[in-house]
């Protein structure tokens, strides 16, 4: 696995001039998410089973819009406990194991439950739910302590270069698979491979070394506050990136229950096509993260914010103006070249508003509003699809993103030049 990356990655596996333990973790973060590509790939099949399982839209809308919201209520508490908590990373590792081994018990589920198997595969995913924020709200916030600032777009933009094609070669393969395989054996197979893949992300993940000054505390102590450390406050920075995210992410999120059923119900897309379609919009996710990387060599974070919230509109727009399937693939292909562009910008922006103290208890405001957004707005997406049809709630999504895009630029959230809880201790 180190050679391939290597040999993709060439001398953007470690920054020379960081210490060696930080090297050895970036390398350790490279190499973890190639595996969990291949869990995260499979993953995005949730929707298609279901629907091939006999589940409708509205139950697809469920399998979104539930979890995300138990994730915005579970937030805020859960990043308030972890920040309690006796040796927080293995509270946070342990939580993404239990995600892991609930997504492989999905294969049992056609066997358990044979006449309403896809009703308990959505019950299954709003239980995993919890361990999910909880694991999302620390690991973000581990990834600030032991990743230098300098080298954090590069880091989480190889990241996701790994994780898109990881999840291109394996949704391509699965697409395959599944076409060939019988129903609903040829599921049941793909889950639990994607499992077991899965423990080779835990396996390097528990090799990270979290860096002396930063270490997470290993005792438990009284919830006093030391005096030199503020509480958490939701200044107007904050509150702006917050609002305008929460406006663009109800864009972005809007038809989220209803791609797989147009699809598949309306274009008459097998399951070939789907996976083949998962893979050409992460290949457009390697290309993005490859271009916007660059980009941030030279630019704000914010300007990335700005300037890529305005250009995601061409997605549902195109869907609804050219419903063809291999009009869509290029579509998906292109925007996929802006989201990494949203995706750096805002996780940046987020981690220098939130430094110090208190990382985990800002994500998990962020956090909480993408949950909340992810939420309601498929839902009222369905709701609206039964008044109108399809392509308007396309077509309304394109408005959203482009108001969130227009936010972003008026309603500015001013990028602090450095992390403004740098100062502060980790004891």
């Amino acid at each position: 696995m180190t050679f391939f990356l290597r040999l993709l990655l060439g001398n953007r596996m470690a920054d020379p001039t960081l210490d060696a333990t930080t090297q050895r973790n970036i390398r350790y973060l490279y190499i973890e998410i190639a595996f969990a590509s291949v869990l995260g790939a499979i993953v995005t099949f949730h929707a298609a089973f279901i629907v091939r399982l006999g589940g409708g839209k509205e139950l697809v809308a469920l399998l979104s819009a539930i979890p995300a919201l138990v994730s915005a209520v579970f937030s805020i508490p859960s990043a308030r406990l972890l920040e309690r908590l006796p040796n927080r990373r293995r509270w946070i590792f342990a939580s993404l194991l239990l995600t892991r081994i609930g997504t492989g018990l999905i294969a049992l589920l056609p066997i358990l439950f044979p006449n309403n198997a896809a009703t308990w595969l959505v019950a299954l995913v709003i239980l995993l739910s919890l361990p999910t924020i909880f694991f999302t709200n620390g690991f973000q916030a581990l990834l600030a302590d032991i990743i230098p600032e300098r080298q954090r777009a590069t880091v989480f933009s190889i990241r996701q270069i790994i994780w898109a094609a990881g999840i291109v070669i394996t949704s391509a393969l699965a697409g395959i698979w599944l076409d060939s395989a019988p129903f609903p054996l040829n599921y049941q197979l793909m889950y639990l491979f994607g499992f077991i893949v899965s423990l080779g992300s835990q396996f390097y993940l528990n090799r990270l070394i979290v860096p002396e000054a930063h270490a997470l505390p290993t005792t438990v102590h009284r919830a006093v506050r030391p005096p030199d450390v503020p509480p958490a406050q939701l200044n107007a920075n904050i509150a702006r990136m917050l609002f305008n995210a929460l406006i663009y992410h109800a864009g972005l999120t809007l038809p989220v229950a209803l791609f797989t059923v147009y699809y598949i119900d309306q274009l008459r897309a097998s399951d070939a096509w789907i996976g083949f379609n998962s893979a050409v919009g992460f290949a457009g996710v390697v290309m993005g993260n490859m271009l916007w990387a660059r980009l941030l060599r030279r630019r704000s974070y914010s300007w990335a914010l700005r300037t890529s919230t305005l250009l995601t509109w061409i997605f549902p727009v195109g869907i609804a103006l050219f419903p063809d399937l291999t009009a869509i693939l290029f579509i998906n292909w292109l925007v996929n070249l802006f989201h990494p562009g949203v995706e750096l910008g805002s996780l940046n922006i987020m981690l220098k508003l939130g430094a110090g103290e208190h990382r985990a208890l800002y994500m998990s405001w962020y956090n909480a509003v993408l949950n909340f957004s992810l939420f309601a707005a498929p839902l009222a997406g369905v709701w609206l699809a039964e008044q109108f049809d399809i392509p308007t709630v396309l077509l309304i999504s394109g408005s959203l993103r482009i108001l969130g895009g227009v936010l972003f630029n008026l309603n500015r959230v001013q990028e602090p030049s450095r992390e403004a809880g740098a100062v502060l201790s980790s004891n």
